[in-house]
């Protein structure tokens, strides 16, 4: 939480929506300093113990990608008014468990749908463990309105120009390419001031959505996930990093099954129909392939329990 957010409930309305249940704290325009909290929480207290309530909220519910370690439940999410577009990458501007600490309390005003661990020595975790704060069905608090309703925030470990390790980088890789296969996001990524709202969709820095309408992208003078993100790296990592393909050896005949709920497409790329989404581990038979497109490795497979030929991406399936 990089950046400060002068509330969440500001900007976008869409006539679409459907029982949101905003509470007052998004809704009535409060100034939740995002930075400022996670600062003081994590900096200063990064070091600190569990919220006493956050140790019952530990995998009370369940984890959506692979690569998400565990799901620790976040207090502050909103009903959805928009399909999801985007990924946004956060940093926090404080250690790991104090940053966990305040994405999780309902007292914050903040939260995000995953917190990824970047540094070996401050307290938590090795670093490239995820948790899952927030499921993708769910609006987290982690940007202004318009964003927050399109996409799913990704905050990760960072403070005092620490760098990024590679351990984050990857981790946070895999997790994106498990977002942008199961909410179709292009991987696209984007460097610049973007009115979000007009694009097909991709992966932004926080610094680079709309503080409200696109009039502004102040965001206080603050330029997060920069300057230690490097997004073009970041790309490399996504679209060719290790998972993207070609190291599973399958061949025409192989039985494999997905190790995930696992998108089924009419052809090998993201802009083509699902045909389903086949439960974790479904078992199917390879057909064709392999095929590269939109920076995934896909595989033609027959599912004869539903009958189906489909494409799907290789990272996501194993040998049965």
């Amino acid at each position: 939480m990089c950046l400060d957010c002068n509330g969440h409930g500001t900007g976008e309305r869409h006539s679409e929506r459907n029982g949101d249940s905003r509470s007052t704290a998004e809704s009535d325009g409060t100034n939740w300093k995002r930075r400022s909290l996670l600062q003081a929480t994590g900096v200063a207290a990064g070091t600190g113990v569990l919220l006493g309530s956050q140790s019952d909220r530990v995998s009370a519910s369940h984890t959506e990608c692979d690569s998400a370690d565990r799901w620790v439940e976040a207090a502050n999410h909103s009903a959805r008014d928009h399909g999801i577009d985007w990924i946004v990458i956060h940093v926090t501007a404080g250690a790991y468990q104090g940053a966990l600490n305040t994405l999780t309390s309902s007292d914050s005003g903040v939260s995000s749908h995953y917190l990824v661990k970047n540094y070996s020595w401050t307290d938590g975790p090795e670093p490239g463990h995820v948790d899952q704060l927030v499921h993708h069905d769910r609006a987290a608090w982690h940007a202004r309105y318009i964003a927050n309703h399109r996409s799913i925030g990704i905050e990760h470990e960072w403070f005092d120009d620490n760098g990024i390790t590679d351990a984050c980088y990857e981790a946070s890789a895999e997790l994106v390419r498990c977002i942008a296969d199961m909410h179709d996001i292009p991987l696209e990524f984007y460097t610049s001031n973007t009115c979000i709202q007009n694009e097909p969709g991709g992966i932004i820095g926080h610094t680079h959505v709309p503080d409200g309408d696109c009039s502004s992208f102040h965001h206080g003078g603050r330029t997060c996930p920069y300057p230690d993100w490097d997004m073009d790296h970041f790309a490399d990592l996504v679209r060719d990093g290790d998972g993207g393909g070609g190291g599973n050896g399958f061949e025409d005949g192989d039985t494999v099954e997905t190790t995930v709920d696992l998108n089924g497409r009419e052809g090998p790329g993201l802009h083509y129909d699902v045909v389903r989404t086949y439960p974790t581990g479904t078992t199917g038979e390879i057909m064709n392939g392999p095929e590269t497109s939109d920076g995934y490795t896909w595989w033609g497979i027959h599912f004869p329990s539903y009958n189906e030929w489909v494409w799907c991406v290789e990272q996501y399936l194993t040998h049965a």
